[in-house]
């Protein structure tokens, strides 16, 4: 996985079978029996997970990997935006396309979290100074972009004006850390003093630029990267671009001067869900995410192949816009009468059921279950019925008929979908019908899935969608990113005040138990706004055709892309 300052958003899968009695069952007990099960099923649940390995791929030294070979790996969608500090580039299909040919960070984590820099890039980086907190860092003189210029201390400076929010032009999925580094001081090409405005703890994520000071330098480069990257810095190079297919193909970067890769080509295949099962099975995919019960089924089938399963860092969710639905999302206790009304053991059943996975709750908007600094948020949350409808009538609204009404107007909205992703569309279903049994009159919106996020989630063109967020090694810094006011990730419309101030103490605070403290205000806050609905924790499930090592299945570990291949 890649780590980043921001989250990634990824469709995430769904299989509802079951789930109808499911629900019959649950509506025999009263919503207090069904709280105390559920928290005790979550909390055994957690105990499974977390004995799942944090690494899952067969590890071989460098020198026992082949020479050569091609390597296939199913993604969701062509990149609409090929700059991945941009919104329109904020989602996993171009992260995965970019740990190969440019990674984020200059950093490489081990499989307990450990992070240490990465040599290719950095020679050292150290805190110079704690009053003012000054880093003084040194790049690798070796590393250039993909067209032979060296990556200097100016590509830095330049990314930072662009990211740093001064500049609203700059369309960024994230100014966290940017906007707190005061002054970048250029020292040589090669090495600077960074100083920050006040302490920030997560200063090693923001030493190094993946992006080119002419790509940095002006909004009208820094938005227009829709075709291809103009320069990357990794083992591999974009070597080919096919839009219309739904290829994109990585080579070796002959430029490239550390260890050299294995592999000779990674070729990325655009596949939807509906058709990455079969395309694995048939061999023409060698890597698939499998978030589903059934590509899970049928990826075991394949004989040539093994299934790793590790911990994970990824959770779906239902994200709400304020503003939609006419403005009736526009009131908190709409909203809370929503989460209230959806049964989200039920959701989490029939999703990991099927996988062979734990039914694990997500009860934080910070930490992951099961991850140090880990409260419940949502103790009072309970899947009751008849508080929804109460909800809504202390809201004003009125039953005509199955559905409430408000000044002639139905409680009505939309579930946007992806299309051919069928587990998505049964998912937004379950949402549905427990919403419509308690009187909202809810229906699908189906779109296509190459336009989802970029044409109706990012632009806020939805009442209600559901989809997935990846996590990140460094959760206080990244995560509150999605429900930040002023934040490209924040999808909602919407943040509650406190939340803002929370924010800024926690990417200030140096001491880890009190920007714990703090971490856990913020997710407090965020969930009395009741704008995102979190559902359950997902492990990592990785298809892969046999003989490939150094990759698969990871929690935290950085996958070393020069050793990627297939075992001599």
């Amino acid at each position: 996985m890649a780590f980043t300052s921001t989250r990634r958003l990824f469709l995430q899968g769904t299989a509802l079978t079951g789930a109808a009695a499911a629900l019959t069952a649950c509506s025999q007990q009263s919503a207090e029996e069904r709280a105390k099960q559920a928290s005790a099923a979550n909390e055994k649940a957690v105990e499974e997970q977390m004995k799942l390995p944090s690494t899952a791929w067969e590890r071989v030294d460098y020198d026992q990997v082949a020479d050569g070979g091609t390597f296939t790996v199913s993604i969701s969608q062509v990149p609409a935006n090929w700059n991945q500090n941009h919104i329109d580039g904020n989602e996993v299909s171009l992260s995965a396309i970019m740990e190969t040919v440019c990674p984020e960070t200059p950093l490489k984590a081990s499989e307990n979290g450990d992070v240490e820099l990465d040599p290719d890039y950095l020679t050292s980086a150290e805190l110079t100074s704690e009053d003012p907190q000054i880093v003084t860092v040194k790049y690798n003189e070796k590393a250039v972009w993909s067209d032979g210029t060296p990556v200097t201390v100016d590509d830095l400076i330049a990314q930072h004006k662009a990211q740093n929010g001064e500049n609203e032009a700059f369309q960024t999925a994230s100014t966290n850390g940017w906007s707190s580094i005061k002054e970048i001081r250029k020292i040589s090409d090669f090495e600077a003093e960074i100083e920050y405005a006040e302490t920030f703890p997560f200063w090693n994520v923001y030493l190094y630029p993946n992006l080119p000071k002419a790509i940095s330098e002006t909004p009208e480069a820094f938005n227009g990267q829709t075709t291809e990257p103009t320069l990357t810095r990794g083992p591999f190079k974009i070597d080919n671009i096919d839009a219309t297919g739904g290829v994109i193909t990585v080579k070796r970067n002959e430029k490239w001067w550390g260890r050299a890769p294995k592999l000779e080509t990674i070729v990325f295949k655009v596949t939807t869900q509906q058709n990455m099962a079969q395309a694995f099975v048939n061999g023409e995919l060698d890597y698939i995410e499998i978030a589903d019960g059934d590509t899970y089924g049928q990826a075991k089938g394949r004989k040539n192949a093994v299934i790793q399963k590790s911990n994970g860092l990824s959770w779906a969710h239902l994200t709400l816009n304020v503003g939609g639905a006419e403005g009736a999302l526009g009131d908190a206790k709409v909203r809370e009468a929503i989460f209230r009304g959806i049964d989200r053991n039920a959701v989490a059943r029939a999703v990991m059921e099927p996988l062979e996975s734990p039914v694990i709750l997500v009860n934080n908007f910070i930490y992951m279950p099961g991850q140090e600094g880990y409260e419940d948020s949502y103790a009072d949350l309970k899947f009751d019925p008849e508080a929804s409808q109460k909800l809504l009538e202390e809201a004003g609204y009125k039953k005509n008929g199955d559905v409430y009404e408000k000044d002639g107007k139905p409680l009505a909205f939309s579930i946007i979908i992806p299309a051919e992703t069928k587990s998505s569309e049964d998912r937004a279903r379950q949402i549905m019908t427990n919403l419509n049994a308690v009187g909202f009159k809810v229906d699908l919106k189906t779109v296509p899935s190459d336009k989802y996020f970029d044409d109706y989630v990012i632009p806020g063109r939805f009442a209600a969608v559901s989809f997935g967020w990846r996590g990140t090694l460094f959760a206080e810094q990244s995560s509150p990113n999605v429900y930040l006011k002023d934040s490209g990730q924040n999808f909602t419309g919407f943040a509650p005040e406190e939340v803002d101030e929370l924010n800024k103490k926690i990417q200030t605070e140096l001491d880890p138990k009190k920007r714990t403290e703090l971490a856990n205000e913020f997710s407090n806050a965020q969930a009395k706004a009741y704008t995102v609905l979190p559902f359950y924790a997902s492990p990592t499930i990785i298809g892969l055709t046999e003989g490939f090592v150094n990759v698969g299945a990871a929690q935290f570990e950085t996958t070393d892309w020069t050793a990627v291949g297939k075992k001599a």
